[in-house]
């Protein structure tokens, strides 16, 4: 992990920190970004399938594409005030920990489990997503408080898409 420059990040006390980058920069970044949104939409996607049910939307990989971009601009919104590599790092953060959580999805869907299990296996790879998300974010020495944003734009879409009880 290399260190960025002295950043003194505008929100907070003006605590100064090195922050540090994560991610490929460069020409590799485009396909590998690519790459994972990919394989996160369709992983997401198949789990949607199995709990189709009990959401009020037809959730397919297409939605799931435009979830996952939304999550970066919408964790971005927060960083308006940051340096392009620090918003650059926390997008890589955020592919990182998405991408590490469709592979906890992979066993799960290779299962077959029907819709409780599954939602109560979900809800456990999104906990240890969480844990995983605090850790990069404070290796990274990025705002704590993105984590709390991270939820927040994750219950912002549960209530969008979850069916509410009559």
């Amino acid at each position: 992990m290399e260190v960025d420059a002295q950043v003194e990040w505008p929100y907070g006390r003006g605590v100064k920190s090195e922050a540090h980058t994560f991610g490929p920069r460069g020409w590799l970044g485009l396909p590998l970004f690519v790459i994972a949104v990919v394989v996160i939409a369709r992983t997401l996607a198949a789990f949607a399938a199995i709990i189709q049910d009990h959401l009020r939307v037809r959730y397919d990989y297409r939605l799931e594409l435009c979830l996952v971009t939304g999550q970066v601009l919408f964790q971005w919104l927060w960083l308006w005030k940051a340096t392009w590599s620090a918003r650059l790092s926390y997008g890589w953060i955020l592919i990182a920990v998405s991408s590490a959580g469709a592979v906890m999805l992979w066993p799960m869907l290779a299962l077959g489990l029907s819709a409780l299990p599954a939602t109560a296996w979900f809800f456990a790879v999104v906990l240890v997503m969480f844990i995983m998300h605090m850790w990069l974010v404070m290796r990274t020495r990025l705002p704590t408080w993105l984590c709390a944003t991270w939820v927040l734009y994750r219950l912002f879409i549960l209530a969008g898409v979850l069916k509410l009880p009559p």
